[in-house]
């Protein structure tokens, strides 16, 4: 065990000399997310002030968000704006394969989670990439993330949505397509389902896509859930 903790060590201080680690925020050597980057996160996003049922970063009195809009989970967090640092950071890992950044992140949202909602969940539960996705990808980034929120949480991570076999990329959908879209989740069979979940997904953008993975476990049997999520576009 000595020696492969030896040539571990070796190996990552080869790498950082060929490859030295960056910020993800603003490309600062030495950290995936600098001391500055952090900062920001916190700066722009005040939990206090947004909405408690969209995230949206200013709607905890009103929020012209979703005033207008039904959604199934009960509550919703983010872990800040979809903008500058964290954007990168989402982007970096979900497209340039930079997975170190599900630790970082999902430590980060776990702490927001536990600040905002205390042990409420039971179990951890992935919004699932499209299989497409998976395949271009070579990693389902929604799984990965919630295993780190989990880890944090000190609960099981456990996957029990379906991924749907032909998705769109959100990204590439009008804010009217992603709310009139049906993913197609689907609820996996187990022996006993959690009566609280916690569904966690990188970007919240109309709630579209949360909701549909929503309806599906509470079709199933869930009796609550709530979302957490990396970035709340805005």
């Amino acid at each position: 065990m000595k020696v492969m903790n030896i040539v571990a060590e070796i190996t990552h201080s080869v790498g950082e000399l060929i490859a030295p680690t960056r910020c993800a925020g603003c490309e600062r050597q030495g950290a995936l997310l600098c001391h500055d980057c952090l900062l920001q996160l916190s700066a722009h996003y005040l939990p206090q002030q947004a909405c408690h049922k969209c995230a949206g970063p200013y709607g905890a009195l009103t929020c012209t968000e979703c005033w207008d809009l039904q959604y199934s989970f009960s509550q919703a967090l983010a872990l800040g704006i979809l903008d500058g640092a964290l954007a990168r950071a989402v982007v970096l890992y979900k497209d340039s394969n930079e997975r170190r950044l599900a630790d970082v992140l999902g430590h980060l949202l776990a702490k927001r989670v536990q600040a905002q909602w205390g042990r409420w969940a039971q179990i951890v539960c992935a919004v699932p990439a499209s299989t497409e996705a998976v395949r271009r990808r070579g990693f389902d980034h929604g799984e990965l993330l919630s295993r780190s929120v989990a880890a944090g949480l000190q609960i099981p991570a456990i996957q029990l949505l379906e991924q749907p076999q032909a998705r769109r990329d959100q990204r590439e959908l009008s804010r009217e397509q992603r709310l009139a879209g049906k993913q197609g989740f689907r609820c996996k069979r187990v022996r006993r389902l959690p009566k609280r979940v916690l569904l966690v997904d990188d970007v919240f953008t109309t709630g579209g896509t949360a909701q549909s993975a929503t309806e599906a476990l509470l079709a199933a049997g869930v009796k609550s859930v709530r979302l957490a999520v990396l970035g709340r576009a805005w």
